[in-house]
Order: structure tokens, then C-alpha cells, then sequence
């Protein structure tokens, strides 16, 4: 099964601009195309919550992503991206 991708939004729209193209276009790009066939491969950000969910990417985990999962609509929205890079 194929989660659709449903955007950046809010932070992780802004932040997307500020990342490095290389980053863009290879560690996050092969990491949100993974997620989009395994959404269950990010950590829920509390227990028991299945919506929230984070997602490490690079080659060194240096990134980290904040996803919006509907399982029920099988969309995946990126939040919030952060990159120690």
C-alpha cells in the first residue's frame, strides 16, 4: 500500500527552502519516498498516538522529520523538518 503525499506545510514549508540542494533532491527525498510505503516506519511522537510521527534521514540520522500520518485517508503531510547537517 502507497501513501499519497500530501505537502510541506506550516515550519517545514519554510525550512524545506533552507536546506541544501543536495539534501533535498538525496537524503530527504529517498527517506519521504520510503515513508510513503512504509508510514509505519516513523516513531510516534507519544505512545499510544499514531498520527504524530518522527522520521530520521542522512546518512548519519543529522535530519529529522515531523510527520502528519491519516491512516484512514492514507496521507502523509511533513510539519516540521530539522537538519544538524
Amino acid at each position: 500500500m502507497t501513501y499519497r503525499f500530501d505537502g510541506f506545510h506550516g515550519r517545514a514549508l519554510y525550512e524545506l527552502n533552507g536546506l541544501p540542494e543536495d539534501v533535498r533532491d538525496g537524503p530527504l527525498l529517498g527517506r519521504l519516498l520510503h515513508l510513503l510505503e512504509a508510514p509505519w516506519d516513523a516513531v510516534p511522537e507519544r505512545p499510544g498516538q499514531t498520527a504524530i510521527r518522527h522520521a530520521f534521514f542522512g546518512n548519519d540520522g543529522e535530519g529529522m522529520l515531523t510527520l502528519l500520518i491519516d491512516d484512514k485517508a492514507e496521507t502523509l503531510r511533513i510539519i516540521d523538518i530539522l537538519w544538524m547537517g
